[in-house]
């Protein structure tokens, strides 16, 4: 990468998880004007308070979050970068999905609001672990049944980290720790290959914003790769949470934007991108939000829906950033205009970073700052 490309893919992720961070403390309030009176001038960066959400529609998600915290969309993108980081910047699926459940399920890392999204996903996941025990358990063995299901535990882990002789042979070393006997070790064998027949988990039959909240770090890291790698990882980032064909179609949509951001720096080369990759009912929705330059963020948005169907947030992201001035006036804008101002943040964020840069007064209160620059710095040199 030249130096400007470089730091346009820096701040595409910066850009994402700031914006995400300064409108995490007034999230999910749907009284416009409640916001204005709460904060006329700058709304970014409020810490959590249920007294902000008493008396209006409105949904208090995050009481254990703090300023400069992400949402559970920044959480999203957060995970997405470790899982590239994890595997020396290439995306695999396994590994990212094993990623997402590790930080989001039972006893992961992350203590906050699951949305519908995630929380399908997850489930998703579950029936299919209970699907492949089943399945497990009706192969012939005599030992006892406890066998099987920790030769199901131990293909389930290791089949997200390897794959072919490596992970026959890292297989065959975990049951020996345990049952170094030749007859379970051959059952267990079995076990791997019902494992391996096994579709996979999808994610959630769902087409709202958390599709697209971990695809800043995923564009960042392949804005140059071949268009059909591109394509592809895309893709499946998006169906490993949200497996919809609207889903699919603004995912593609919102990675092209940010890539478009990252390539060239240019405003209209990223509007020009969103309708290039996009289809009839993408394209209709934006035109509808380019149509609308002459009126306030706060009136496009209210007239798309504030909630956080893609259909809502992509084109009032796409709006927002094709008439802003700069970032922090791209950033407050989509906080007064309330509902689901962190999942439409993450899209207009990371746009808004790459072709103006963020704030540093800003971008310097992110709780994961340190983390995130190292990270950026180890993907993309």
């Amino acid at each position: 990468m030249s130096s400007a490309l470089q730091n346009r893919a820096k701040n595409l992720v910066i850009g994402a998880l700031t914006a995400d961070a300064a409108a995490m403390g007034l999230h999910w309030i749907y009284d416009q004007a409640h916001i204005a009176k709460i904060a006329p001038d700058a709304p970014e960066f409020y810490a959590p308070d249920a007294a902000n959400y008493a008396g209006v529609p409105a949904f208090f998600a995050h009481p254990t979050r703090h300023v400069g915290d992400p949402s559970q969309y920044g959480e999203q993108l957060l995970v997405m970068m470790r899982a590239l980081l994890a595997n020396g910047g290439a995306y695999d699926a396994d590994l990212y999905a094993a990623a997402f459940r590790a930080h989001f399920g039972y006893g992961g890392a992350y203590v906050g609001y699951i949305d519908h999204a995630t929380r399908d996903t997850l489930d998703n996941h579950r029936r299919a672990e209970d699907a492949a025990l089943a399945r497990a358990q009706a192969l012939p063995f005599d030992g006892p049944a406890g066998v099987t299901r920790a030769m199901v535990t131990k293909a389930m882990a290791l089949r997200s980290k390897f794959d072919g002789d490596a992970l026959r042979a890292e297989f065959e070393q975990a049951v020996r720790l345990t049952h170094d006997d030749d007859a379970v070790v051959a059952h267990g064998f079995s076990v791997l290959e019902e494992i391996l027949a096994s579709p996979p988990a999808s994610g959630a039959h769902d087409a709202q914003l958390p599709a697209i909240a971990k695809l800043p770090a995923l564009v960042a890291r392949l804005a140059q790769a071949e268009d059909a790698i591109f394509a592809d990882a895309v893709a499946s980032a998006v169906r490993t949470t949200s497996d919809h064909p609207e889903a699919a179609a603004f995912g593609m949509v919102s990675a092209r934007m940010m890539q478009a951001a990252v390539l060239t720096g240019d405003l209209e080369a990223v509007i020009a991108a969103a309708r290039t990759h996009g289809t009839a009912q993408t394209n209709a929705l934006l035109d509808d939000a380019l149509s609308r330059k002459g009126q306030d963020n706060r009136a496009v948005t209210a007239h798309f829906g504030m909630a956080c169907d893609l259909t809502y947030g992509v084109p009032s992201a796409l709006h927002n950033l094709a008439t802003a001035a700069d970032y922090a006036s791209a950033v407050r804008a989509n906080i007064m205009a309330g509902g689901d101002t962190c999942g439409r943040a993450i899209l207009l964020g990371g746009v808004m970073g790459a072709l103006h840069g963020v704030p540093s007064e800003w971008s310097g209160q992110l709780t994961h700052g340190a983390e995130v620059a190292a990270g950026l710095d180890a993907l993309l040199g």
